[in-house]
């Protein structure tokens, strides 16, 4: 059924046949040959006594659930999961962390990072966004791990970037986003924001194992 014939019946639905010619802006004339044409490629009626009956009603449901369908798949089109990077700075057996000053997790604590840019490099965002946050500037040492799941970031679909990265000047101090920085021992981690607890815990696995 086209979007003529769906419109029809959304018109007669609403005020009958009579009135869906104001609605619709055509002749009674043109309102009854689409209904007409539509109940001989049915093989039944769709009104009846000038109203929609339930054969048009159950006809304009599967319509409307199809273009709800199709609208979905439209507005779906072009959303694309958001790259962030994240950066991992150990110094002295201290894992650099910020105190995340905006919601989602406000007041908790994360590791440094943030959105990559357009036209900017994975390697330059988490320096960027290191330097922002913590006031220290950082050189990428390896790329540790991938965390993609769509549930991790209650905004959306995020994906995140972890880096390893080494400290090659700057003074450490809290900015940006965040309301401060500090160094914790490795054995006492507060309580982190979005997934970067198991994060954490696979790069250092990882880091250990490199150093072996």
């Amino acid at each position: 059924m086209d979007a003529e014939y769906y419109r029809t019946l959304s018109a007669v639905r609403s005020a009958g046949v009579h009135e869906a010619e104001v609605l619709l802006g055509v002749s009674s004339t043109t309102v009854r040959r689409r209904l007409r044409k539509l109940e001989e490629r049915l093989g039944q009626p769709v009104v009846e006594n000038d109203q929609i009956n339930q054969t048009g009603l159950d006809l304009l449901k599967q319509m409307e659930d199809r273009t709800s369908q199709l609208e979905e798949q439209l507005a779906n089109l072009w959303r694309k999961p958001t790259l962030t990077c994240d950066g991992l700075v150990i110094s002295n057996n201290k894992i650099l962390l910020v105190r995340r000053g905006r919601e989602p997790f406000k007041g908790i604590h994360a590791l440094p990072g943030g959105i990559v840019e357009y036209g900017e490099s994975t390697e330059h965002c988490v320096m960027r966004e290191v330097e922002e946050e913590t006031g220290l500037r950082t050189e990428v040492v390896s790329l540790l791990g991938v965390s993609s799941a769509p549930g991790r970031d209650p905004r959306g679909h995020f994906i995140s970037l972890l880096y390893e990265l080494k400290v090659v000047g700057g003074e450490l101090a809290g900015g940006d986003d965040a309301d401060s920085a500090e160094l914790f021992p490795l054995d006492e981690l507060p309580p982190l924001a979005f997934d970067h607890g198991p994060l954490l815990r696979a790069a250092l696995k990882k880091v250990t194992e490199h150093s072996l």
